[in-house]
């Protein structure tokens, strides 16, 4: 249970003007509603205002904690415990952020903190017990739990979580006794059904296993532990068609599921469906690309189909991630042989005999054809309701992971929410004192752009050397793709004017643009789509490496101009990006930061660009950092990549 503390006695009223209070009410409204992307908002407002606050602090973790965002959630409880270390509540709660980032150790001593303050605090017994549990200390987290339930604590999870450590040692009569009780408290919580129904499956009782399934799934149709584990039941009946479409359902509703994903591909094996198998253990390995079985089975596969290439990459892999697999090696040696490479062929035989010998493993069992693929349908663990995306859990809806796109120059009329404003009022090399900027393409409307077009060839006609009429122009040319009319117009400013620091900038944007459409025109793939897997990154073809070294000589004259335009810091950092060279991309999108300390987009693709580089820490940092700044998807991605 994550607690949420409204507090009794706030800073005097005179501390807060009445707008400061509204926003304090409003977020903690927002908080009891479970609205934690809104009150977030409100909280980041009152915290500018008051940012001495622990109180404001604690409220906005707690809703930091709620959207899995826990090394933010920490960071915001050191700051209140910081401004005020009393209130058993708030180390109560960073232990919990710190248990979701696995600092078990830090975990427990807040909690030791909290019992300093409060030893009758029944929560600090339930999330002690939680954590035991979790680290399989299954004797101490009973009698955690019997503390708090002696304490009072009459919540059914605490039966739920007494019977899951009664589980763990195989007390089974206690186990089912506990989560009898827990259905007794409330019984309208779905899970208490499920671990019943876990239970009498490891038990072999199949048919009792999946009638608390089905009662799990009366109460929540969407319980995808449920849907899960009911699938793993009806395939021992067996009901293959039954457990496919539970798998189906769980794939529906958290399609970030790879345990759903693998367990449907050993029932196409089992079906003869080899493409679709080969197609769910590709999904497997997109979302987990080290899952070595994948690679191997996906190989085995490939090579029934005789596609000896793939075969050969995936065998290749599994080896790779597995030195030691024996049967990788005798797979393997058959594909080479396809491949009418014998000299392969004879070592990768060797190898798998020498590897068999040493684990005491019978050489004449490799040459066995038939595996029995429903023996490798794997069990669910984790969290139960984080895997269900469609059922309240902001971050837990999908997210297309990329990087946010180019900011261009904009000069028109929108809504501030859509733009970022430069001030160059005390700077050289500008014809006005504001400047704005957008990521949002779709303000670029094809009819006000061609109005546009046709405003400034007339005032250009009247006024031919006004700069700012023909960079004018060149935007409304770049944003209908007429890229030679833009870099014909950009020329003209550059001869006008060749310190004008947005003529290079915004050449540098369209020389971009024509890259971009020359890109999809090949069919390449136009987004930059960051995983966890460096080498799966299309970096650019060779053939556009030039044209990328002009686009980042324009950006690099702007800065030579004015050194602290964040946004072509920020612009260059993408295009370093497109080309591989991580490194410079992240010294960019730091200087960005640098000269605009609230620059979210950079924040978020500074994160993405570090957990490519597998540098998770200071990349799951930055993607908090900018969810706090409002862009929403942080916390999906955080969900995605951080805490696995």
């Amino acid at each position: 249970m994550i607690l949420l503390l409204f507090w009794f006695i706030l800073l005097p009223s005179c501390s807060f003007s009445q707008s400061l209070t509204a926003l304090i009410q409003t977020g903690q409204n927002y908080l009891r509603k479970r609205q934690y992307v809104d009150a977030l908002e409100h909280l980041n407002f009152a915290i500018l205002k008051e940012p001495a606050s622990p109180e404001l602090y604690f409220l906005r973790g707690f809703a930091k904690l709620n959207l899995d965002d826990y090394i933010g959630a920490e960071e915001d409880y050191n700051q209140s415990i910081g401004l005020s270390p009393f209130q058993a509540e708030v180390f109560v709660n960073r232990a919990i952020a710190r248990c979701e980032r696995l600092n078990y150790t830090g975990a427990f001593e807040d909690l030791a903190s909290a019992q300093k303050l409060d030893s009758t605090d029944v929560d600090i017994y339930f999330n002690l017990a939680r954590i035991k549990l979790i680290l399989k200390k299954y004797y101490a987290s009973i009698s955690d739990c019997n503390k708090a339930i002696r304490l009072g604590y009459q919540n059914e999870s605490i039966y739920l979580l007494k019977g899951s450590a009664e589980w763990g040692l195989k007390r089974i009569d206690n186990a089912i006794s506990d989560l009898k009780k827990s259905i007794e408290i409330n019984p309208s919580n779905s899970y208490a059904y499920v671990q019943l129904g876990s239970i009498w499956l490891e038990q072999n009782h199949v048919d009792s296993s999946i009638l608390y399934f089905n009662r799990a799934l009366r109460i929540d149709s969407t319980n995808v532990y449920a849907l899960f584990n009911r699938a793993l039941a009806r395939v021992k009946v067996p009901d293959q068609k039954g457990a496919l479409e539970d798998l189906n359902s769980v794939i529906r509703l958290s399609p970030y599921n790879s345990y759903a994903y693998f367990n449907r591909a050993i029932l196409f094996i089992d079906k003869n469906e080899k493409l679709n198998a080969i197609r769910d253990f590709t999904d497997v390995i997109k979302l987990n690309p080290k899952h070595i079985v994948s690679y191997y089975y996906r190989g085995m596969l490939e090579t029934d189909l005789k596609d000896y290439r793939n075969a050969l990459e995936d065998m290749d892999k599994t080896i790779e991630l597995s030195p030691e697999y024996a049967d990788a090696y005798y797979s393997r040696f058959k594909v080479k042989s396809q491949l009418k490479d014998m000299k392969g062929a004879k070592e990768d035989y060797e190898k798998a005999i020498e590897l068999g010998k040493k684990s005491h493993y019978n050489p004449d069992s490799l040459t066995k054809e038939k595996k029995d693929y429903l023996q490798s349908l794997e069990k669910l663990s984790g969290d139960f309701e984080e895997m269900n995306t469609m059922t309240g859990k902001f971050q837990n809806q999908p997210v297309s992971i990329q990087l946010m796109p180019l900011f261009n120059f904009f000069f028109d009329k929108a809504p501030f929410t859509v733009q970022r404003f430069y001030d160059t009022y005390s700077k050289k090399h500008y014809h006005s004192n504001i400047q704005g900027f957008t990521t949002h393409d779709e303000l670029f409307i094809d009819s006000v752009c061609r109005k546009g077009l046709v405003r400034e060839t007339h005032l250009i006609d009247s006024m031919p050397n006004q700069v700012d009429l023909y960079l004018k122009r060149a935007s409304y040319y770049a944003a209908l793709s007429l890229y030679n009319e833009a870099f014909r117009d950009l020329d003209t400013v550059v001869k006008l004017d060749n310190g004008y620091v947005l003529a290079y900038f915004i050449r540098g944007n369209t020389r971009y643009g024509l890259i971009r459409l020359m890109h999809s025109l090949d069919t390449t793939q136009n987004m930059l789509t960051i995983n966890k897997n460096p080498a799966g990154m299309e970096n650019s073809p060779g053939g556009y490496d030039v044209a990328y070294d002009s686009i980042i000589a324009d950006y690099t004259k702007a800065l030579s101009l004015d050194t602290g335009f964040a946004f072509a810091w920020y612009n260059r950092a993408i295009v370093f990006s497109r080309k591989g060279e991580f490194r410079k991309a992240l010294d960019d999108f730091s200087k960005a930061i640098e000269h605009l300390s609230d620059f979210a987009e950079a924040y978020y693709n500074r994160g993405l660009i570090s957990i490519l580089l597998n540098e998770n820490l200071s990349g799951c940092e930055d993607l908090s950092r900018a969810g706090e700044l409002g862009i929403l998807d942080a916390y999906r991605v955080i969900k995605r990549t951080c805490y696995r």
